[in-house]
């Protein structure tokens, strides 16, 4: 894999994501549009900047991990102390422990690894989003996350896959185990997602930080990559 191939695979992403945004945003107010115009742009900066860093090398990028994972944890933290009890037992061992698959896998893998799956998951977010405000009809899970619908995981989950099976040089995968694990990066991704919101809900939160304009905070922008990363962590995952 080469980093002109990974830029060009993220700039046909937002320019492809770019005309169903402007699509999207005919039926909805100017505010709102604005809204989600800020989002687009402050994800593409995002998403540039951690490219940025699997170019300068696998240390770099890994610790541009570490520390998002760091602030991940800590908005989590904040956000559990705030549930109101009883709270539940097992969250914070599920949340402990995907934080050390994380870190586990983060250290292990090299920089081609971490940038085809933070390329996956950044398809899958993104289209899930743009798919979801186009065709969205069906509620995926109104008492969670009130946005997602059906399509729009079906949406992300596609782009995951073509993403992935693009890129699979990286990893050195064939397309059938590329689509296989473009599909497993985008299921663990939206379980990561439903999870950060699970915890927002309980908490009475909207947001989890000011952090980050438009994108509700570090775990609400990276939680589905801290569950995709953690997933890597498996025998035989691509590395």
């Amino acid at each position: 894999m080469t980093h002109a191939a990974l830029l060009q695979a993220s700039l046909t992403g937002f320019a492809c994501g770019a005309v169903g945004m402007a699509a999207a945003n005919r039926r909805v107010a100017p505010a709102i549009a604005r809204q989600r115009w800020l989002k687009f742009a402050v994800f593409f900066v995002i998403v540039h900047a951690v490219l940025g860093a699997a170019a300068l090398g696998s240390w770099p990028l890994r610790g541009l991990y570490l520390l998002l994972w760091g602030c991940c944890m800590r908005e989590a933290v904040g956000a559990w102390w705030r549930v109101p009890p009883p709270r539940p037992a097992a969250a914070w061992p599920i949340g402990l422990g995907l934080l050390l698959l994380a870190t586990w896998a983060t250290l292990r893998h090299e920089a081609a690894g971490l940038a085809w799956c933070f390329m996956t998951v950044a398809c899958a977010d993104g289209f899930a989003q743009i798919t979801g405000q186009l065709l969205g009809r069906r509620p995926l899970a109104p008492r969670l996350s009130p946005a997602k619908t059906v399509e729009g995981a079906l949406g992300g989950l596609v782009a995951a896959v073509a993403v992935s099976v693009a890129l699979r040089a990286s990893v050195a995968l064939g397309a059938a185990s590329a689509a296989a694990w473009g599909a497993s990066i985008a299921v663990a991704g939206l379980g990561g997602d439903l999870a950060a919101s699970w915890l927002k809900r309980r908490a009475g939160l909207k947001d989890y930080s000011a952090a980050l304009p438009g994108q509700g905070g570090f775990l609400d922008r990276f939680d589905s990559l801290l569950a995709a990363v953690a997933l890597l962590a498996l025998p035989g995952a691509p590395s």
